[in-house]
This record gives structure tokens, C-alpha cells and sequence, in this order.
């Protein structure tokens, strides 16, 4: 595991899926990007955060009839955050 200015590789996929959802702070993106550049690991997991997130986004536009249920979508949402949250 990787500690760059206080942050861990725990920190940066926790961080990296936030920034998926709303736009951080530079700092924080800052930190993010140099963690990415000499972490192998973290990298591949951003990497995999984004190609989940495109994948998500272009199931959301599938007729309902073959959609997901809200509240089946909430619930794999939450498991993806859980699971950031605790690597």
C-alpha cells in the first residue's frame, strides 16, 4: 500500500469514486493524479471504476421493460461504494 502526502490507496479509491459523482476539490484531484501515476494498482482500479460507470450509463438508456429497478440500481450503487469504501 502506497502513503503519498497522508493518503493511502484506501484513501485514493474512496476518493477516486467520489469524484465520479461530483467534482473535488484540485488539491484532492492533485493528490489523486500523482498516486495514479506510480500506483499500478490504484490506477487499474480507476481505470475499472470508469468502464463500470460507462457500462451503468449506457444500460440506463435500455427500454424499462429490460432496465434495472430503481431500487435494484440503488442497491448495486451502494454495494460499489461499500466495496470502494473498504479496499
Amino acid at each position: 500500500m502506497h502513503h503519498l502526502f497522508g493518503l493511502s490507496c484506501k484513501d485514493i479509491t474512496r476518493l477516486v469514486s467520489e469524484s465520479m459523482d461530483h467534482t473535488l476539490p484540485l488539491i484532492q484531484r492533485i493528490k489523486i493524479r500523482i498516486h495514479l501515476g506510480m500506483c499500478k494498482y490504484c490506477a487499474r482500479f480507476e481505470k475499472q471504476v470508469r468502464l463500470l460507470r460507462t457500462v451503468y450509463q449506457k444500460h440506463e438508456k435500455v427500454p424499462s421493460e429490460a432496465a434495472l429497478s430503481a431500487k435494484a440500481r440503488e442497491r448495486i450503487r451502494h454495494a460499489l461504494h461499500a466495496s470502494a469504501a473498504d479496499q
